[in-house]
């Protein structure tokens, strides 16, 4: 005969199996689960960005869009620049033959932008050959005319000036038809002068064409 013991006993195993159940299937309170968390890994585009290297990219990434917006075809390959469009240093705006690390930037900056978008971007720096030397690293892009291609096919031009104000850099920025010289589309943006752009103006130096120049200019050839 089973005890009254035994059947308590037996009772508190079914319920303790019952509240396993329970959990294993039903581990939600009302059957909702908890909102997904993605991984501290795992950031969205741009927002690991800090600092005042960080609001710099985002507000040429905004003067990207401006650009693109104004080309009026929402096509990368219509708008002028389905031959290719070659990106070039911004430079100082009272003198076009002067730039810094701050013109160099914001042109690559803005060649990184139009790729992202789809455009079909040419880096004129890519040079035929890769130099690899041992403890240096490997290195493909160059300046020298020798390592590069004598000429690029481009349908239009992405450059720019800028213009250094007590407080504030203007930059604009522009599209232009490579054969007709034709403006595609425009775009301005006004940076702070902080400690980052004022460290890349520092460089800032002029090419120079006379004669007595030791330094060398070469000429790049656009074809039309």
């Amino acid at each position: 005969m089973i005890s009254v013991k035994s059947i308590a006993l037996m009772m508190i195993f079914l319920l303790a199996l019952a509240a396993g159940k329970c959990l294993a299937y039903e581990p939600f309170e009302d059957n909702n689960p908890p909102p997904y968390q993605k991984p501290a890994n795992i950031l969205e585009p741009g927002a690991a960005s800090s600092g005042e290297a960080g609001e710099m990219k985002r507000m040429l990434e905004g003067l990207a869009k401006e650009l693109i917006v104004n080309l009026g075809d929402d096509d990368p390959l219509g708008a002028g620049v389905a031959d290719g469009l070659l990106v070039c240093t911004f430079v100082d705006i009272n003198k076009l033959y002067r730039t810094s690390s701050f013109g160099r930037y914001v042109a690559v900056q803005l060649m990184n932008e139009f790729q992202r978008n789809f455009y079909p971007v040419i880096d004129m720096r890519k040079s035929l050959s890769i130099m690899v030397q041992e403890k240096r690293g490997e290195f493909g892009l160059s300046r020298d005319p020798e390592e590069i291609p004598a000429a690029h096919a481009a349908g239009a031009v992405l450059t720019g000036t800028y213009l250094v104000g007590e407080s504030e850099i203007i930059v604009n920025a522009e599209i232009v038809d490579n054969k007709r010289a034709r403006l595609l589309s425009s775009g301005t943006l006004i940076l702070p002068r902080n400690a980052l752009n004022n460290l890349m103006l520092k460089d800032s130096a002029s090419i120079r064409k006379d004669s007595d120049s030791e330094s060398v200019i070469y000429m790049k050839k656009l074809e039309l």
